[in-house]
């Protein structure tokens, strides 16, 4: 958890968190490491900045790291860092006929140093009914008096952090890599340009 009540946070805290979660208690072992990292955040980048760096580094340390594409649809070349990161599964957000939403911020990532094909999947992510804070949204309650139904790549990156939680549930020896390549070669086919559904829908 990188927010406070506030709803942002800065760039350094977000690192922080994710270098806490590869050494929960700091002993430099990376044996208790988090098997999964949900990143529902975004901002400014490309995959060479520090945030989509420390991402590249969780993964190559054995950690799965999940990260929303961003809201900054339907502008191609839209992807939110750490989104951008190279070895993140990036996921974008459909509604619940698959139709992509216009929110879900669309690839490829172009940057200095080249260009990248994302997002990876997409996800459900159109009025997902979630836990409220405080009274926000308390108009969109759904559920019970707790829930609000919210939108957001936000809300369809933990669908596939917790697909991805249950292949390494069943698999304990899977790498980050090989759970990217399942989730993507299992994907529904619902559109036919990558640049806005990656692989398909979780």
């Amino acid at each position: 958890k990188v927010f406070g009540g506030g709803g942002s946070t800065p760039d350094y805290i977000i690192i922080s968190g994710i270098e806490r979660a590869l050494d929960p208690n700091g002993d430099l072992d990376l044996s208790d490491a988090a098997d999964v990292l949900n990143l529902s955040v975004g901002g400014p980048g490309d995959p060479d900045d520090p945030m989509s760096q420390a991402v590249d580094n969780a993964v190559r340390a054995g950690v799965v790291v999940v990260v929303a594409a961003g809201n900054s649809g339907p502008t191609h070349g839209s992807i939110s860092s750490p989104g951008t990161a190279r070895e993140a599964i990036t996921v974008a957000a459909s509604d619940k006929s698959d139709q992509l939403a216009l929110f879900s911020s669309r690839g490829p990532v172009v940057w200095d140093g080249g260009a990248l094909m994302k997002p990876d999947l997409t996800a459900p992510g159109v009025l997902i009914c979630a836990a409220e804070w405080n009274d926000w949204f308390a108009e969109r309650r759904c559920l019970d008096d707790k829930h609000i139904a919210i939108s957001g790549t936000s809300m369809a990156t933990p669908h596939v952090a917790g697909a991805a939680a249950l292949l390494k549930q069943k698999n304990p020896n899977l790498t980050p890599q090989e759970i990217k390549r399942l989730l993507k070669e299992t994907a529904d086919q619902i559109g036919n340009n990558a640049l806005f559904f990656g692989a398909g829908r979780l």
